[in-house]
């Protein structure tokens, strides 16, 4: 990839971010608080390609699951001066379903109510998210802390990789900046 393409990939997600915060109150395409699944003999788990987090890391990790369906927690880890994140997660949708999200608590301290955008019906195979503090204030994040849970269905047996794409956290400038040096870990979806 040029370094041309990479700014530009770099420069879209920061625009998207940048319209996620101007857009107060806008959500959709998934439903929050998502749960259950469809027992039956297929059983549904996530492996994480990072399973210790280290500081300034956006990595995925499994949650709940129940049959078919598993939740996929997005964590940030130990990461200073944070205003938001936003990110795409590609998957098979020929062998995952996307069923919803359940909002974290990673920019959630002082109070502030994050603006959680969501878009899981526009793009077969990618949901669109992005997480911004309300206001222009930042946070701190200490540990590993959840910024959002994307639940899916899986379909059939098989390992299926999930990744993120034009990702990026941000800090609290006017017109938001990206963050240096954030690592992102995905994984896959499995049935058995």
């Amino acid at each position: 990839m040029t370094s041309h393409t990479g700014a530009r990939m770099k420069m879209g997600a920061l625009l998207a971010l940048v319209a996620l915060v101007l857009a107060p109150g806008c959500g959709g395409g998934g439903e929050e608080n998502a749960t259950g699944g469809s027992p039956g003999t297929l059983a549904a788990v996530f492996v994480a390609d990072q399973f210790s987090p280290t500081a300034n890391t956006v990595s995925m990790s499994q949650g709940s699951r129940s049959g078919d369906t598993v939740i996929v927690k997005i964590n940030l880890t130990d990461t200073t001066s944070v205003f938001g994140v936003a990110f795409d997660v590609a998957f098979d949708e020929t062998k995952a379903t996307y069923m919803g999200f359940t909002k974290g608590s990673a920019l959630e301290s002082g109070g502030n109510t994050p603006n959680y955008t969501v878009d899981g019906s526009n793009q077969a195979g990618r949901v669109i998210v992005g997480v911004s503090r309300a206001g222009s204030t930042t946070t701190s994040v200490s540990g590993t802390k959840i910024v959002i849970s994307l639940t899916f269905r899986v379909k059939e047996v098989g390992t299926y990789p999930i990744a993120f794409q034009n990702a990026v956290v941000t800090d609290g400038q006017t017109v938001p900046q990206p963050l240096p040096g954030i690592g992102w870990y995905a994984g896959a979806l499995q049935g058995s």
